[in-house]
């Protein structure tokens, strides 16, 4: 076993390396790190107020405390895709000042610039996906969430770089050396930023002129499309998972993106289950419902199994690595399908030794339940919760307060820690050696 492992850690160092040299994927992996303290804020806001609105939504006060944690919430996860765009305008900038000191890149000035841009790109009208509704001036708030986090990631990058690239080649007003600094700087930016936000917006003009109302919906349409063909039986499923873990490596709400179309097609049959179960109290007939084996046994814990991922570093890494304190915060909202911390803070997001079990454990946890379900030996979920409860108290629920989904579910957690354990280990060698390097 410590053979395979070396011959697979081998290469994905040699990756990881690769990553670690290159400015466009130093600045995404950056402004996620950035983004950090926001995410966790916003993970236990979230948290807190869906258990006050489960518990205490009808006393006198639960309204009350709850918009108080659904405010702290909205401003940090409900607007994370404009701190994406400040965080990753301003670490590609300070990446690109190091390789292109002649460049007189001001990363302040370039972070205002994508701030600008990423406004340009998105519909200034809240009806913009229905066409024939009336016009009301405003921003729509899925471009401030994690739909619009790809847009933001897209457009901080664009900006920066033409901004750094007509900087370069001196595409801007001439001064004197004797001008201040910080008028320079303003001045020399000019022509540079006058340039970046028309091309920004000629780019806007010519999606809508293909009839996509965003930039938005041009990616969301050619990342999903395909999947409308996919079906609802275990090859649908693992190709979802496997597109849902592909765009969240990506620094992608790989769920938000995908679930929009498939549950179209997955939730009935879902929610005809329920229905079959109210009215005959059998599980005789019932089908097996690909949103459960999807959302439920695959991602325990989040997107990626992350809770296995926590318990793994918890288990496995001696008390003085760093990660152990990002798995510590991340375990209570990992319980309850929240894995933000964990995703951002470890990190998961575009973190080549973390990319295999992240992709290989979801799709794993997927078959085995299938099978076992098929098989007969658990019985399939078939109880529409709220969803606000932790792991295990949520399959008891969804599995009719049958124990067999709860024992399913607790070995699906342990082979994931055994799984994840291995990496997890390569990881923090890789930070370990990082370190090092950073010290000499």
């Amino acid at each position: 076993m410590k053979v395979e492992i070396e011959k697979i850690q081998e290469p994905l160092l040699k990756i990881a390396n690769k990553v670690d040299n290159n400015s466009i994927l130093q600045a995404i992996k950056n402004a996620f790190i950035s983004s950090i303290p926001f995410t966790v804020v916003g993970s236990f806001s979230n948290l807190i107020k869906m258990q006050i609105d489960a518990f205490f939504g009808k006393t006198s006060w639960g309204p009350t405390v709850s918009a108080i944690f659904g405010n702290v919430y909205q401003a940090t996860l409900g607007i994370v895709a404009l701190l994406i765009v400040f965080s990753t305008a301003y670490n590609y900038a300070k990446e690109l000042m190091k390789k292109q000191p002649e460049a007189n890149i001001n990363p302040l000035l370039a972070t205002l610039l994508a701030f600008a841009a990423y406004f340009v790109m998105v519909p200034n009208n809240v009806n913009f996906a229905d066409s024939t509704a009336e016009i009301i001036q405003g921003y729509a708030n899925n471009f401030f969430s994690y739909e619009g986090m790809f847009t933001a990631l897209i457009v901080g990058l664009l900006a920066v770089f033409i901004y750094s690239l007509l900087a370069k080649h001196k595409i801007a007003i001439k001064l004197p050396g004797n001008v201040p600094p910080n008028v320079f700087d303003s001045f020399f930016a000019l022509i540079p930023i006058s340039l970046v936000l028309l091309i920004c917006s000629v780019l806007k003009v010519v999606i809508e002129a293909f009839h996509f109302n965003s930039f938005m919906a041009l990616v969301s349409q050619l990342f999903v499309q395909p999947l409308t063909s996919v079906g609802t039986g275990l090859p649908a499923i693992i190709v979802v998972i496997l597109l849902e873990q592909i765009l969240w490596f990506l620094g992608l709400h790989g769920f938000n993106i995908v679930w929009g179309v498939v549950s179209a097609l997955w939730l009935p049959i879902f929610l005809e289950n329920v229905a079959k179960f109210a009215e005959t109290k059998s599980f005789a007939d019932i089908s097996i419902a690909p949103n459960t084996m999807t959302n439920v046994y695959a991602m325990i814990g989040g997107s990626g199994a992350t809770f296995g991922l926590i318990l793994a570093i918890l288990i496995f890494t001696p008390k003085t690595y760093a990660g152990r304190e990002v798995a510590k915060l991340s375990l209570i909202p990992g319980l309850f399908g929240i894995n933000e911390p964990i995703i951002f803070g470890f990190p998961i997001v575009l973190n080549p030794l973390m990319f295999i079990p992240f992709v290989l454990v979801p799709v794993m946890n997927a078959v085995i339940a299938f099978i076992v379900t098929k098989i007969g030996w658990v019985v399939p979920l078939v109880v529409l919760n709220s969803g606000n409860e932790p792991i295990f108290v949520s399959t008891w629920i969804l599995g009719a307060f049958h124990l067999s989904p709860v024992v399913l579910t607790a070995v699906l957690v342990i082979l994931d820690i055994f799984i994840y354990a291995p990496f997890v280990r390569m990881n923090m060698k890789f930070d370990e050696s990082q370190l090092l390097n950073a010290k000499n």
